[in-house]
């Protein structure tokens, strides 16, 4: 076995024997195409990183048990040789649980089906299922490592173990330990490292926003490692019917400068680029855009925010000999919050003032008195400003807008998606079953719909408005009642719903029905599987969509039976691909607009205008796109009205809005024709006569 050139040391980590100081960013190879990788890897390195961080999606590497894919997005390999070419080294964050808001965070669906399992703890059927994947892949990847010429000089197995180990106690640290054994075992001769809970042999690494505050924790817990921050959020993840999220170049600036100046030697930016959610990929209730307001933007731009921290990267590298040398730096207190750090001494000292609180500060140094900004750092050499965070160059700011491309779009057209009793005898393969059933268990997460079909009578004494209440109810459902759209789910949803019994898995539906009996057609709509237990507060295997509890109509329990059909006659047909040149499509007109249950085609020019293209769905409601048989995600113009969370006060910039969650959508250039075909879904009835193609402009 080749003698590894990555190690480390109290201070940092080691590449060939010296000191690095780490500045990486996470750019995940399935979020974007291809041919962004080697611009993304060029832009990176422009900003002044050195290293290239991305988790491993088993969930997308092996949608089938046993059949593997690493084509395309998924080319995991040539990802990290792009980042070697560009003189980038790799952190592979292997998993395979990974959470990073994909569905059901990096495990494949069928694993919840293997006999007996329980996820992420000391389990059998599920540690068999996760080494053997984590040793095919390690196979797959070996060149790649350091000991053998390549660029991964740091993996991680599991992730942020510490969010539910309490909930497996015993057993979760014996589970714990068998990870970092098995770590040990696969001889990958680099550190392996965990964040956020670590068994012994890894390196113990910090998340958050900042991590400043975690170091002197983490030193008396691990003299021996080097502080690690392994996700600084730049920003945060968005929700549909939840307000866009913001975090200002500014405050970025600050949580870097500020772990530095503390001690750290390694920081990676989670996102540097965050991208596309595309198909069905994203978690529940996640966003398409997994844009994450980071520093290289959706579509792989630069941003203020990568202008800003790249010159904080330039000084940080050009003064990174002294920041390594210095064991620890020295400090002083210049106020209640706030603190001088000082590497080298004299003349060629560079000090970090730093001020912690939300307020503006002045502070004393060297005969001279400086106003500190809230939350901001000042970065001084020869007595001489350098750097400061909350001060951004009139050069580097950037300002992102959307052009319609007004001739873009030639020809609207529309087909019908039928109600299951009216599919062909060919497709139809309902199940009968006396109570309604979870729906995972037939679709197997290879679509997100279900019917669930049964009578509801309705008796003369109950003739007025009614209440339909289902329990145990996952997670979007539109009521049809004789064939038309009475009720959908109400908005704002949670994230995290808690006990698959408790107030968040019941819904409850007001309409008024006539004396008589009717079809009752319920259509439930995954939104994604969730990524962690505490979503639904039990162990992820219990994952649930559709309806698997009752269903009452004024508080009388529906006798059943229920006929349960999983899916779309349309994707079943491929309207979205080759199976659009089967169906009849009619010219867009008043019978379809805003009537749900419809399959829209607009056919567009490709504009000639550079640089990314999105679609504005302005004028739809909820469903699934494609561009050119493509699945570019799931679409919902629902307004971001929910209230914001509290617990990123301060930090995560949010206001309530009826405007919605997402409004554009990427239309990546390597799945652009000349001629282009646009297919929707639309669930609840929308006028496509709104939509529109858009090139961004920045100035």
């Amino acid at each position: 076995m080749a003698i590894s050139p990555i190690s480390y040391d109290s201070r940092a980590i080691l590449i060939h024997g010296e000191r690095t100081l780490l500045l990486s960013g996470a750019i995940h190879y399935p979020r974007s195409t291809p041919t962004m990788w080697p611009e993304l890897m060029k832009r990176s390195k422009e900003a002044g990183l050195n290293t290239i961080e991305t988790y491993v999606f088993w969930n997308l590497h092996e949608v089938q048990e046993g059949q593997f894919d690493f084509s395309d997005r998924l080319n995991l390999y040539h990802f990290c040789e792009l980042a070697q070419e560009h003189g980038l080294h790799v952190i592979l964050r292997i998993g395979p649980y990974i959470c990073a808001e994909t569905n059901y965070g990096g495990f494949p669906a069928w694993l919840r089906e293997v006999p007996e399992i329980q996820m992420r703890t000391y389990n059998q059927p599920f540690m068999q299922a996760m080494e053997r994947w984590v040793r095919f892949l390690v196979n797959y990847v070996r060149p790649l490592f350091a000991d053998q010429g390549g660029p991964i000089i740091l993996a991680q197995l599991e992730n942020e173990y510490n969010l539910i180990g309490a909930r497996y106690g015993d057993e979760g640290k014996r589970y714990l330990q068998w990870v970092s054994d098995l770590g040990a075992d696969l001889q990958l001769g680099v550190p392996l490292i965990m964040c956020v809970g670590a068994a012994q042999g890894a390196i113990e690494t910090m998340n958050g926003f900042y991590s400043h505050d975690q170091i002197e924790d983490h030193f008396a817990k691990h003299p021996d490692q080097p502080a690690i921050w392994t996700e600084n959020w730049p920003g945060w993840y968005d929700t549909f019917s939840h307000p866009h999220h913001v975090r200002t170049p500014e405050d970025v600036a600050y949580g870097v400068a500020r772990f530095i100046a503390a001690g750290g030697t390694g920081v990676n930016y989670y996102m540097w680029h965050g991208g596309t959610n595309f198909g069905r990929e994203s978690m529940y209730l996640q966003t398409t855009s997994y844009d994450f307001t980071a520093p290289l933007n959706e579509f792989g731009d630069h941003t203020t925010k990568s202008r800003h921290l790249g010159r904080l990267h330039e000084l940080l590298y050009s003064y990174s000999s002294l920041l390594l040398t210095e064991e620890q730096p020295a400090q002083y207190t210049l106020g209640e919050l706030q603190r001088a750090y000082v590497y080298g001494e004299n003349a060629d000292a560079l000090v970090f003032l730093c001020n912690d609180n939300f307020e503006e500060a002045p502070v004393a140094w060297a005969q001279t008195t400086y106003t500190l900004p809230p939350r901001s750092v000042l970065i001084l050499s020869k007595g001489q400003q350098i750097f400061h965070s909350a001060e951004i160059k009139a050069e580097d700011r950037v300002e992102q807008t959307f052009n319609i491309e007004p001739q873009a779009i030639s020809h609207i057209s529309w087909c019908a998606e039928p109600r299951p009793q009216h599919w062909p005898e060919t497709l139809q393969q309902p199940l009968v079953s006396t109570t309604p059933i979870e729906q995972l268990t037939y679709t197997h997460d290879q679509t997100d719909y279900c019917w669930y079909t049964t009578d509801l009578f309705v008796s003369v004494d109950q003739t007025g408005p009614g209440t339909l209440t289902l329990t145990g109810v996952a997670d979007v459902v539109h009521v049809f009642v004789n064939g038309e759209l009475q009720a959908t789910t109400q908005t704002p949803l949670t994230e995290d719903r808690g006990a698959l019994d408790g107030p968040h898995f019941t819904q409850t539906f007001t309409f008024t029905l006539e004396p008589g009996h009717h079809k009752l057609e319920l259509l439930c709509c995954s939104l994604g599987l969730i990524k962690g237990d505490w979503m639904i507060d039990a162990n992820m295997v219990e994952e649930r969509k559709g309806l698997w509890g009752n269903a009452r109509w004024n508080g009388r329990t529906l006798e059943g039976p229920w006929s349960i059909q999983p899916g779309l006659a349309g994707e079943q047909t491929a309207l979205f691909g080759a199976g659009a040149t089967l169906a009849t499509w009619e010219d867009a007109g008043p019978k379809a607009i805003a009537s749900p249950l419809y399959w829209w085609k607009i056919a567009f020019t490709r504009p000639t205008t550079e640089g990314a293209l999105v679609v504005d769905l302005t004028g739809m409601r909820k469903g699934l796109a494609w561009l050119n048989g493509r699945c570019i995600g799931r679409y919902w113009l629902v307004a971001g009205n929910a209230p914001a969370n509290l617990w990123h006060k301060n930090i995560i910039l949010t206001e309530s809005s009826e405007e919605p969650s997402q409004r554009y959508y990427h239309l990546p250039a390597e799945w652009l024709q000349e001629q282009n075909t646009l297919v929707l879904f639309e669930e609840l009835g929308g006028n496509p006569a709104s939509v529109t193609i858009n090139s961004i402009e920045y100035k």
